[in-house]
Order: C-alpha cells, then sequence, then structure tokens
C-alpha cells in the first residue's frame, strides 16, 4: 500500500460521460491544518475551526460539484444564526454535542445525527460549556463564494 503524500493528492479516474481521463483526489485529515471559520467567512462572531476536505480549490478540479468538511468546535462557542441562500448543507455529528436550531426548533444533538438543511432555512450551533463537538458538513455548491451566506 502506498503512503499518501501531504496535502492530498489526484488519482486516475475516467469521466464516463465525456469518455476523458478526469483525476479523482484523497486527502487525509490529519495532515491538513485547522483554519478559522471567520477568516473564511468574515464574520469574527462565528466561532470553532474546519477542515476542508474537498472543495474546487483543494481538489483543482473546477467540475467538483460539492464542498465537504469538519467542522470543530470548543466548549462554549457559537456558530450563530444565518442561512444559505444559494445552497443545501448538509450535518453528520461525529463526536461531542451541540444545541442545534433549525428553523424554529432547537434540539441537542451528538454522534451519529445527520441534517439535511435546505437553501434558504435559518440554523445556528451552540456547544455548552463543557462539551465541544465535531461534525461533517457539505454543502451542494462547491466553492464558499457561491453559498450565498446571510448572518440574521
Amino acid at each position: 500500500m502506498t503512503a499518501l503524500p501531504a496535502g492530498g493528492r489526484r488519482t486516475a479516474a475516467t469521466d464516463a460521460a465525456a469518455d476523458a481521463p478526469r483525476p479523482g483526489f484523497v486527502v487525509r485529515r490529519d495532515e491538513l491544518e485547522y483554519e478559522l471559520i471567520s477568516s473564511l467567512n468574515h464574520n469574527a462572531d462565528d466561532e470553532g475551526s474546519v477542515h476542508r476536505l474537498v472543495d474546487r480549490h483543494r481538489t483543482g478540479d473546477p467540475r467538483c460539484e460539492f464542498l465537504t468538511g469538519v467542522y470543530r468546535m470548543e466548549p462554549g462557542m457559537t456558530h450563530p444564526l444565518h442561512l444559505h441562500a444559494d445552497s443545501a448543507e448538509f450535518y453528520y455529528v461525529l463526536s461531542g454535542t451541540a444545541l442545534f436550531t433549525l428553523a424554529d426548533e432547537r434540539f441537542e444533538a451528538g454522534p451519529g445525527t445527520a441534517m439535511y438543511i435546505p437553501a434558504g432555512v435559518s440554523h445556528a450551533i451552540r456547544t455548552g460549556g463543557t462539551h465541544g463537538m465535531e461534525l461533517l458538513y457539505s454543502f451542494s455548491t462547491p466553492d464558499l463564494r457561491g453559498i450565498g451566506t446571510r448572518w440574521l
């Protein structure tokens, strides 16, 4: 078995629709640096950090169809109420627990919980004072500039 190079690598693949080579992409999360979410979305009140695993920038594929990453929040952090006008979002809680808001509903969720958030639906996350949380997220749009975030 070949070890993956740091930062990910492309793999050989074929695009059946175009009958032309199209590279896949493989990356190891533990080789990526976390980024502050506030530096990506330009909201100083947004807390936590992310690994962007797959998007157009990381894969180098202009035809990449989605954006996926891991979002980590330490105890007492907030991901303020907002919506994405132009993209649906998916959450899957990997570890810890948090209070989630989706539209007018509030609930606590932990590992194994999956959430689909349609475009235009408001949502927020708050971790408790003693527990952090980590989740897998994905957008139906491959670039953060295309999700249409609006802070509420």
